[in-house]
């Protein structure tokens, strides 16, 4: 099994549930370190993967435009980069 080097974070819930996870485990702080924005790109402590945020694929948020396919591809693109 290999380990993880970035995790993208579809939506706020997919954010908040992997912070959950690794407050509870002891692996960071404080949950307001880590503010939730599209394309916003966070690193975390002790080796842990690289943490990109987008909105949720939704059809919601494709329909009226918040997110559209540009923005999603810029963000697989840095996470991509990341991996390089």
């Amino acid at each position: 099994m290999s380990e993880a080097n970035v995790v993208v974070a579809l939506g706020r819930l997919a954010l908040d549930s992997y912070l959950g996870v690794l407050m509870g485990a002891g692996l960071i702080g404080r949950r307001a370190d880590y503010p939730f924005a599209h394309g916003a790109c966070h690193s975390l402590p002790d080796g842990l993967p690289t943490l990109l945020c987008s909105y949720h694929p939704s059809r919601q948020n494709t329909q009226t435009g918040r997110l559209t396919k540009e923005m999603m591809l810029a963000v697989f693109g840095k996470a991509r980069s990341l991996l390089s």
